[in-house]
């Protein structure tokens, strides 16, 4: 898997900002990995546990990045009202709008270091009442990187 891909997109519209985790479905990426599986496979496993293996590595692999594609959530910060929002989205529509805070503090933000699979990731979190989970950032410089835009743009208006 590629570890330079966008887990997270940032974008402005008027005055909405727009945290998403939408993973980008690429089909080169999709053909170069599973083809690479296949040939390690076929060659450490045999012929035909090999392209067995490769073909259940193929259907999981297309179906976590198709998945991954469709079902995501957006985080939505308005800078006219103030709203923090979070939106869980499948295929481009929304299913659950979840209003995190009527009044967004720059402060509340916390990032809670996480460790999987031998990797640092951070958990990016705001507390209200309580602890509102919004997005796992692969490493040090997502962090950093959504931080700096948060004090850098969004904190104008607070």
């Amino acid at each position: 898997m590629n570890e330079r891909e966008d887990y997270f997109r940032i974008s402005k519209n008027g005055h909405v900002h727009t945290l998403s985790d939408r993973i980008p479905f690429n089909w080169k990426e999709l053909l170069i990995w599973t083809s690479t599986s296949f040939i390690f496979l076929i060659w450490f496993l045999g012929i035909g546990i090999g392209i067995f293996v490769a073909i259940l590595t193929l259907i999981g692999y297309t179906f976590y990045r198709f998945a991954s594609w469709i079902y995501y959530s957006e985080l939505k910060i308005d800078e006219k009202s103030g709203k923090l929002t979070r939106l869980k989205k499948i295929l481009d529509r929304t299913q659950k709008t979840e209003l995190i805070s009527e009044k967004f503090d720059l402060n509340r933000f916390e990032y809670s270091e996480l460790t999987r699979s031998g990797k640092t990731k951070f958990l990016m979190n705001y507390r209200t009442h309580k602890n509102n989970e919004l997005l796992i950032l692969k490493n040090k410089a997502d962090k950093e990187l959504i931080e700096k835009y948060i004090t850098e743009q969004i904190k104008k208006f607070n």
